[in-house]
């Protein structure tokens, strides 16, 4: 179901787009009592750290002398990046691992799902074969059914909060809240 050839990541961060909360699975083999799934809470990783370390390399960015252009065109890529970065730093700093760069030590491996889309309408037995090959390996059973259980809450919470978006834009394309129109369907003329 997963592509499984590069193994499993140490750390894994389930992610539900439209929740202030996510999952991580640190699946590390010499983590302090074990592998864990610890809920986290999008408020704890985007504290005033965060939002001074990406106002201060997207000031680096804008800044930049020599700068053409072509290349203030790529800044929203390049803001993309920074943001993602410092969210990885400030989720790795929250689960209490030391990630220094200039270590010469092995860092752990991070993987990222995003639940969106066919991850979101996986039924409990399809959830539960991916969690297995994903960590069978490296969970107890009963991490693996605490896991479960956690995912399939905030599924449910995802595909609500999706659909009150859908409903709250179909309000203001009616309303006419959402701008002078909207482009439904567009034909090129041919």
């Amino acid at each position: 179901m997963f592509d499984s050839d590069r193994g499993s990541a140490d750390i894994t961060l389930c992610i539900f787009p439209h929740l202030r909360e996510f999952i991580a699975i640190d699946a590390r083999d010499d983590r302090a009592g074990g592998p864990a799934i610890i809920s986290l809470s999008i408020s704890n990783v985007l504290g005033e750290d965060f939002y001074a370390s990406v106002e201060q390399e997207f000031s680096k960015l804008i800044r930049r002398h020599g700068v053409g252009f072509l290349e203030l065109m790529g800044i929203p890529q390049q803001v993309e990046a920074v943001v993602r970065a410092n969210s990885l730093k400030r989720i790795i700093a929250e689960l209490g691992i030391n990630n220094v760069d200039d270590s010469n030590e092995p860092t752990s491996t991070v993987g990222v799902l995003f639940f969106t889309g066919p991850l979101l309408v996986f039924e409990p037995v399809q959830l539960r074969e991916a969690i297995s090959e994903l960590f069978g390996k490296r969970l107890s059973n009963q991490a693996l059914d605490q896991l479960q259980e956690q995912l399939l809450d905030l599924m449910e919470k995802e595909r609500k909060s999706i659909s009150d978006t859908t409903k709250q834009d179909l309000a203001g394309l009616i309303s006419g809240k959402s701008g002078p129109y909207v482009t439904i369907w567009e034909s090129s003329g041919k």
